[in-house]
């Protein structure tokens, strides 16, 4: 089992890297010519296709195998890549690829987190997706910063074709995983319980803090361009990083819902820092305190989970959750797109941080003991 997920968190980390590099999608598109909303509304066609493809992921894992949908997920995945390198300024088919990613990427990451449980004993759950979560994470210590350079002095076709050959090397990898044999297990019929819809709308709230915080941030350099963004990135993993590997492992407060709490104060925190940081090292700041929300909630929310999901529907559930998280990272950046066209990009960074440092404090407070350890 640790050999297997060895190889996930390895294949992971590499199809990550594509991921890290997209952080810079947003400016591919300013350079485009597309305003603020324009540019949420293509952002958000990412998760809108994953919000609606994970279900049918979930039911693939659990009907054939994890490692099939992992091989579907990172052939797309790594494909949409390449092909935004050589889209040009062709805004169709930007668009038909920024679905494919979607698609891929959604595939891929549902796949990655059931196989790193798949065949585990439930007290094992949280340690393995907190370990495998650590990998999600890896990839922003440096490649935002590459490639922003390769950006900057190539283009961006080859930083879109950096990105794509890193998600393709993570293929061989995924071949090599022996998927062990599922324990039979009562069939029951598919309940959605109370606990399960809680982490559902957390899941969707975090959407919402993460795909602000990535796609919209590397904006704050438009504006004002003493601030060296690639360096938040790193910041962001780095405490990410080291609050899934020590503090996600080691205390027994972990996997709870009152865990949440302290990770959406940070995003809410971060959030209004960035309103005003002004230059590289006060923008680092506000990376600390992202990196505290990006550390906390997800790996959270998805062992909760899957210790609560029958066995025979692990897929379909994570699946049901993971949509939800979709559907805040797809609404998010309309939302604020919105918002900031109208208010400004500053001033709805602050706006946002009152609404993420007041509604998950309520929802879990409220409904956090439907959770069942």
């Amino acid at each position: 089992m640790k050999k297997n997920l060895v190889k996930i968190s390895v294949s992971t980390f590499l199809l990550y890297g594509g991921v890290a590099v997209l952080v810079y999608f947003s400016l591919f598109l300013k350079d485009l010519g597309l305003n603020d909303a324009q540019i949420g509304l293509i952002v958000s066609l990412f998760s809108w296709t994953a919000l609606f493809v994970r279900p049918v992921g979930g039911k693939i894992a659990d009907s054939l195998t994890t490692k099939t949908l992992l091989l579907l997920g990172a052939g797309l995945f790594s494909f949409s890549l390449i092909g935004l390198g050589f889209a040009g300024k062709n805004i169709p088919a930007i668009i038909a690829l920024r679905i494919a990613s979607g698609l891929g990427f959604a595939w891929y990451a549902l796949g990655s987190l059931l196989q790193s449980v798949e065949g585990e004993e439930l007290k094992n759950f949280t340690g393995n997706v907190s370990t495998l979560s650590v990998f999600y994470l890896l990839p922003y210590f440096a490649y935002p910063f590459i490639a922003i350079k390769i950006a900057r002095s190539a283009g961006f076709k080859w930083m879109f074709l950096f990105a794509g050959f890193l998600a393709f090397l993570s293929i061989p990898l995924i071949l090599s995983i022996k998927n062990p044999k599922r324990k039979p297990s009562e069939k029951k019929k598919l309940r959605i319980k109370p606990g399960i819809i809680f982490l559902g709308v957390m899941n969707f709230l975090m959407g919402w803090c993460v795909n602000i915080a990535f796609p919209f941030v590397p904006l704050i350099e438009k504006i004002r361009p003493g601030i060296e963004t690639g360096l938040f990135f790193t910041m962001v993993s780095a405490v990410a990083v080291a609050i899934r590997a020590y503090i996600g492992r080691k205390f027994s407060f972990w996997g709870r819902p009152a865990a949440l709490i302290p990770g959406f104060l940070g995003y809410a925190c971060g959030f209004f820092a960035a309103y005003f940081a002004r230059n590289t090292l006060e923008f680092m700041a506000v990376g600390i305190l992202i990196g505290i929300g990006v550390g906390i909630v997800y790996p959270n929310v998805t062992a909760m989970t899957l210790r609560c999901a029958d066995q025979r529907y692990r897929g379909v559930t994570m699946g049901f959750v993971s949509s939800m998280g979709d559907l805040g990272f797809c609404t998010g950046p309309i939302i604020f797109g919105y918002l900031s066209f109208k208010l400004g990009l500053l001033n709805s960074f602050l706006l946002w941080a009152a609404i993420m440092a007041t509604i998950p404090l309520i929802i879990v407070t409220s409904f956090g003991k439907t959770v069942k350890r």
